[in-house]
């Protein structure tokens, strides 16, 4: 029986799409404590008009409706111009500029507060991928260890079981990975590290590691380099990937793992041939980071959303033409925001072709919306597309 091979071939790490889904996620959630945060200003300026039980005289309840009123109608136009009333509102009352002037300044402080985190959740994103990187490398060199601590016991119920600690801790490519100083200083700088975790680790070894056939059949000897390097491709792939306790882990640190894990697959995969690579000519483990990958797909990702941000009103606006028989305020946030997006990247981004842009966006829908979603935005797509063709034929 031949031992089996896992493949090491390389793909492009950070792709458009995967920046294109970043952007869809946080700019729903911007979206979200902005409509949030509005609310709640809202709220601030009516609790300034409940009238007050114990006051003396009483409180005018029919002028602090009034107030309330001019307050919210004073915010709202603030806010959102286009819904400042066609009516001239009346000088307001002290109370009313102090209520309207506080849930302002406090509105656009979360408002501020939020744009920053919009821009900066590419930057979150990566962080988290480099720790489960690293993580999982050290979960590697925990494992060794454990090994050659097995190997040390002065009996073993199981001698087959000794022959996987023993084989194991004598495996080049993990050796290379507890003796490498980047990987140490990673673990720390990243506070990926499993001191506070080793009863589990060594639970995961003993459960997985040491029961499994395909791991027992690697270790049968003669074993070469090549398949010392086949053995810790398959503990990651067929162990750490794909347990579900260990994946469930991996889910606890971070909620978009199911998103993220096939981009750290990736990246640990590619790290392997240099660590079969001897110690002389390779003394860094240097695929650790995705700094070579990711600052392109981190400016398209910061112009993307500064853009849809900073065309917002008129993307509704296009939205709102454009939907036929629909009122704006009726379609789903998501697949606005998935729209929003897309008509940026094809007004506002010239050197993706249009298909493109729609094709993504259609296909994220498909993904990530409600099941007739997609042909919601394939039509109004198509619409605008339709329009932007015939411009490009009048200059013609």
């Amino acid at each position: 029986m031949d031992r089996p091979d896992i493949a090491l071939t390389e793909h492009p790490v950070l792709n458009r799409r995967f920046i294109r889904l970043q952007a869809v996620l946080h700019l729903y959630a911007f979206y979200v404590c902005k409509q949030a945060n509005y609310d709640w200003a809202l709220d601030q300026i009516r609790a300034n008009f409940i009238p007050d039980v114990f006051a003396d005289p009483p409180a005018d309840k029919v002028q602090l409706a009034q107030e309330e009123k001019q307050a919210l109608a004073l915010f709202a136009s603030s806010v959102i111009p286009s819904s400042a009333p066609s009516a001239v509102i009346a000088t307001p009352s002290r109370l009313v500029s102090v209520a309207v002037t506080r849930a302002l300044a406090s509105y656009e402080n979360e408002l501020a507060q939020d744009t920053r985190r919009l821009k900066e959740g590419l930057t979150g994103t990566v962080v988290k991928i480099n720790q489960a990187c690293v993580r999982i490398w050290q979960l590697l060199v925990e494992w060794a260890y454990i090994a050659k601590k097995q190997t040390e016991r002065p009996k073993l119920s199981q001698q087959h079981e000794r022959s996987v600690s023993v084989c194991l801790s004598h495996s080049h490519v993990l050796q290379h990975l507890q003796n490498d100083g980047v990987l140490a200083k990673l673990v720390q700088q990243e506070a990926a590290g499993w001191s506070n975790h080793l009863p589990m680790v060594e639970s995961w070894y003993n459960q997985f590691v040491k029961k499994d056939p395909v791991v027992q059949h690697y270790l049968a000897p003669p074993i070469t380099p090549a398949q010392d390097q086949q053995l810790v491709a398959f503990l990651i792939e067929n162990i750490i990937f794909k347990e579900e306790v260990i994946q469930s882990f991996f889910n606890d640190l971070d909620l978009r793992w199911a998103t993220h894990k096939r981009i750290v697959k990736k990246l640990v995969h590619q790290g392997l041939p240099c660590c079969i690579k001897n110690s002389e000519q390779c003394s860094n483990l240097s695929v650790l980071g995705l700094a070579a990958y990711w600052e392109p797909e981190q400016r398209f990702y910061t112009d993307l959303v500064q853009r849809t941000l900073q065309r917002d009103e008129v993307l509704e606006a296009l939205i709102a033409q454009k939907a036929k028989n629909w009122a704006v305020d009726r379609i789903m946030l998501l697949d606005k925001t998935i729209i929003k997006l897309a008509l940026c990247e094809m007004l506002y981004f010239a050197e993706i072709p249009i298909k493109v842009s729609m094709n993504e966006y259609i296909d994220l829908s498909k993904i990530y919306s409600m099941p007739k979603s997609s042909q919601f935005v394939n039509g109004l797509l198509d619409a605008v597309a339709a329009t932007l063709h015939q411009g490009d034929s009048n200059k013609a």
